[in-house]
């Protein structure tokens, strides 16, 4: 990590700090503040993004709808501090992946607001600017856009110290050592054709989330990301970022077979140190729709 010169904040200056601090950035979050507004807000990427974006270059016309369903977390890990451990967008995540593999979507997740609007045009209720009109929403049949396939799934691992140890050199009387921990999530995700349910493909990856002590019991994990080992509840930071990491990886490897031939090269885009992703499985012999 590069870090830039130390920041000193005296008791006569900014009046959050109530006595003398000093604090150090990484150089890649300081590049991200500003004097008035703070941080900046970042695109949400991760090593595997390039990939997705590959998939939207590559995009054809026909491409099929996708529509996606609960994808929840099944791990039952729970934090008595911070309630659940993993995310519970993950659904939200799936979506976000697929609109930038440039997938066209059916809005499943949420539909209270458009069933409202559709009761209040079935009465007649709607118009363009709320006046008593004739020109009041028509309920045609076939207004709503039907999707070809659904995505499914959920966060079935989370394990936490999977691997920790230590390793100290001694040189004379002075003992020095670097600490590691280690833990993994885990996402299983299914594709299903929405006209007769058969599961089309099947995913199932977990990723290891890495740590290095950078000093005594604070843990750096996926960048810039920290946490306390020794409190033992604040996981949640490099287990959601792993989570968005994972399943975009897990989306990349349910749809690129959907996305056509030009798609088959996006396997090599991006990802260097990510590992390799698994293999598309294919669960029936016949073509997919």
């Amino acid at each position: 990590m590069h870090w830039i010169k130390t920041l000193c904040v005296g008791a006569s200056g900014l009046a959050l700090f109530a006595a003398t601090g000093c604090a150090s950035f990484p150089r890649d979050v300081h590049d991200r503040l500003t004097e008035s507004t703070g941080a900046k807000v970042t695109d949400n990427s991760t090593a595997y993004s390039p990939r997705l974006d590959c998939l939207l270059l590559a995009a054809e016309e026909d491409r099929p709808r996708i529509a996606v369903g609960e994808v929840g977390d099944l791990t039952g890990r729970f934090s008595s501090l911070e309630g659940t451990v993993a995310t519970q967008g993950a659904a939200l995540m799936v979506v976000s992946a697929l609109a930038r593999a440039g997938f066209p979507l059916a809005e499943r997740l949420d539909t209270r607001v458009a069933q409202l609007e559709l009761e209040y045009a079935n009465s007649r209720l709607i118009g363009p600017d709320g006046e008593p009109t004739e020109d009041y929403r028509r309920v045609l049949a076939g207004s709503i856009a039907g999707s070809d396939y659904m995505v499914l799934g959920g966060i079935t691992e989370l394990n936490f110290n999977l691997h920790s140890g230590v390793t100290e050199a001694r040189i004379g009387p002075v003992v020095g050592g670097r600490r590691h921990y280690a833990m993994t999530v885990g996402l299983d995700l299914r594709l299903v054709d929405i006209t007769d349910l058969r599961v089309i493909n099947v995913v199932s990856q977990s990723k290891v989330i890495r740590g290095h002590e950078i000093r005594a019991g604070v843990f750096e994990f996926i960048g810039d990301t920290t946490l306390d080992i020794g409190v033992g509840e604040r996981v949640q930071e490099p287990i959601h970022t792993a989570i968005r990491t994972i399943v975009e990886s897990a989306v990349f490897d349910l749809v690129s077979g959907l996305a056509g031939p030009a798609a088959q090269t996006c396997s090599a885009a991006g990802t260097a140190n990510s590992g390799t992703p698994a293999p598309i499985q294919t669960l029936n012999s016949g073509e997919n729709s």
